[in-house]
């Protein structure tokens, strides 16, 4: 069974294996898993630059039995766990791959076409975005001269007492 959901510019796959033969009879597992309200993925923000942070935000996924794999474009991110219908990541935009508008999605790893999936538009890389450091260094002080003292030399003069003879 295949759901696919179109909500603007987003598109939500859910795909649930439901395994076994041909039966005229519906699975009824896969049909107990599937939310009324569907699965949301939610990419915030819903575009970035490369190496920028993303939040990955699942709502109403059905239950997996086991970690969801995070994915971006062809590559796996790593690994989350869902609470309650609930599932949340944090990751960086890969700084390789395609820019434009690349799909990313959780998958569930017991059953790995039970899949969750939303777009993210990679932007190019702009040169006012590129981070920069700005040192700030206080000024050197500015060189005082120091007047030394002027050298004297101390100058005698013979006294002679006033009763010596010359």
């Amino acid at each position: 069974m295949t759901t696919t959901i179109f909500v603007g510019s987003v598109v939500l796959l859910l795909a649930v294996h439901t395994g076994g033969g041909a039966s005229s009879e519906p699975d009824t597992e896969a049909t107990r898993r599937l939310d009324p309200a569907g699965p949301v993925l939610t990419l915030t923000p819903p575009r970035g630059q490369p190496g920028d942070r993303i939040q990955y935000h699942a709502a109403n996924l059905p239950t997996c039995g086991g970690p969801w794999a995070v994915e971006f474009g062809d590559r796996v991110l790593g690994e989350t766990r869902q609470v309650g219908s609930v599932a949340d990541f944090r990751a960086a935009v890969p700084n390789r791959g395609s820019r434009g508008f690349q799909v990313a999605g959780l998958r569930c790893l017991p059953i790995p076409s039970m899949v969750v999936q939303t777009t993210f538009e990679v932007l190019p890389v702009t040169r006012s975005s590129e981070p920069t450091t700005t040192w700030i260094v206080p000024p050197a002080p500015e060189p005082t001269r120091t007047k030394l003292p002027t050298p004297t030399t101390p100058t005698t003069t013979p006294t002679a007492p006033a009763d010596a003879e010359w």
